[in-house]
C-alpha cells in the first residue's frame, strides 16, 4: 500500500530534522525582515521581493533538496544557491511576474470593495466630520496637489482620513500576499526539475514544465493543498492578529498596512521547516511527468522545425537523433 504524502513528507523531514529546522527558520526570518521594509518604504519592499526574498527562498529549496545527496549546508553554499536563482536555467522557477500580476488584480478588486465598505462605515460613524474633509480632499487631489499637501490633508481632522486610507489599504493585503505565496509555491515544484538537468534552452525547459503541469494540474493542486494548506491559513491568521495588536494595542492606525504585511510572514516560521520536505516529496511524485514533458517538448520543437523549413528524410532523422541523444544525456 502506498504511503500517504503527509507521512512520506514527515519521514523525510525527520531524516534531516535539524537541517530542515535551521533552513526553515533562517528563511522565515529573512522573509520577515524583507516584509519589515514596508514600514520604511513600500517601494523598497516591492523591489526587495525579486532581488532578495525569492532568491533566498530558492536557495532554501536547493539547500534542503541537496540533503538527500548528503551535501552539508554552509553559508558559502547557501550564497552560491542564492546567486544561482538569477541563472537563465532557473528563470521563471516561481513565475514571480504572473504571481505579482494576479495578486495585484486581487488587491485592486478587494481594494475597491473595502473602499466602498469602509466609506459606508466611516460615513455612518463620523457623518459630516468625515464626508466633508473627504470631498474636499478629493477635489484638491483631482485639481493637483503635492505629496506634502496630501499628507497634511490626511493628518487634519484628527487623522480621520489617514485612518480611512490605512484601513482601505490594509484590508486587501493579506489576501493579495497570500495569493502571491500560493502561486509561487505551486510553481516552485518545477525548480527541482530545473536543478536536475545540466542545462538546456529556456524555451525547451518552459515547454517541458508546462506540459507536466497541464497533464497533472488537478492532481498537483490536490496534493499541494494536502501538504501545504497552512500556507493559506497561517498568513491570514497572522495578519488578523497583527491587525488586532495594531488597532487595539498601539492604536497607530497609519502602521496598519505594514503591520498586516509583517504579520503575514511571522507564522510561516513555524511551517517552513516542514514545507521544504513537502515540496521535495511533491516533486518526486511527479518527477516522471516532468521527464515525460521534456520528451513531449522535444517532439513539439521537432514538428515546428520540420514544418518551418524543408528537410530531407535523412536530415529529419539526424535532427531527431540529436534531440534524443541530448535528452538521454540530461536524464
Amino acid at each position: 500500500m502506498e504511503q500517504s504524502l503527509t507521512k512520506t513528507a514527515f519521514k523525510r523531514f525527520r531524516s534531516n530534522m535539524s537541517s530542515y529546522i535551521a533552513v526553515g527558520i533562517m528563511c522565515g526570518l529573512f522573509l520577515i525582515l524583507v516584509s519589515a521594509l514596508s514600514i520604511i518604504n513600500e517601494t523598497v519592499f516591492f523591489i526587495a521581493i525579486p532581488l532578495l526574498a525569492l532568491p533566498a527562498l530558492f536557495a532554501s529549496h536547493i539547500a534542503c533538496y541537496l540533503l538527500e545527496a548528503e551535501q552539508n549546508i554552509t553559508m558559502g553554499a547557501f550564497g552560491r544557491y542564492f546567486i544561482s536563482f538569477f541563472r537563465p536555467q532557473f528563470r521563471g522557477s516561481f513565475r514571480g511576474i504572473i504571481a505579482f500580476l494576479i495578486s495585484l488584480a486581487v488587491s485592486v478588486t478587494l481594494g475597491i470593495i473595502s473602499a466602498l465598505v469602509m466609506f459606508a462605515v466611516f460615513k455612518g460613524h463620523y457623518g459630516e466630520a468625515f464626508t466633508g474633509p473627504f470631498n474636499s480632499l478629493l477635489e484638491k487631489y483631482l485639481s493637483g496637489m503635492t505629496y506634502d499637501e496630501l499628507m497634511a490633508a490626511l493628518k487634519d481632522n484628527d487623522g480621520i482620513l489617514l485612518t480611512f486610507i490605512s484601513f482601505v489599504t490594509a484590508l486587501p493585503l493579506p489576501f493579495a500576499i497570500t495569493t502571491f505565496i500560493v502561486i509561487v509555491s505551486y510553481n516552485s515544484i518545477s525548480l527541482y526539475y530545473r536543478a536536475n538537468i545540466a542545462s538546456g534552452a529556456p524555451s525547451l525547459i518552459r515547454l517541458s514544465i508546462n506540459s507536466a503541469y497541464q497533464s497533472n494540474r488537478k492532481a498537483i493542486i490536490k496534493d499541494w493543498l494536502t501538504l501545504n494548506w497552512p500556507l493559506i491559513f497561517l498568513p491570514l491568521v497572522g495578519s488578523l492578529v497583527a491587525a488586532i495588536i495594531c488597532i487595539f494595542g498601539t492604536k497607530t492606525y497609519s502602521l496598519l498596512p505594514s503591520s498586516v504585511t509583517v504579520g503575514v510572514f511571522i507564522p510561516l516560521v513555524l511551517f517552513l521547516p516542514f514545507y521544504f520536505s513537502n515540496m521535495e516529496v511533491l516533486y518526486h511524485r511527479y518527477e516522471n511527468s516532468f521527464k515525460e514533458g521534456n520528451k513531449k517538448a522535444i517532439q513539439i520543437i521537432l514538428e515546428r522545425i520540420q514544418n518551418s523549413i524543408e528537410l530531407t528524410e535523412e536530415e529529419k532523422r539526424n535532427l531527431e537523433e540529436s534531440f534524443k541523444n541530448d535528452d538521454e544525456g540530461k536524464e
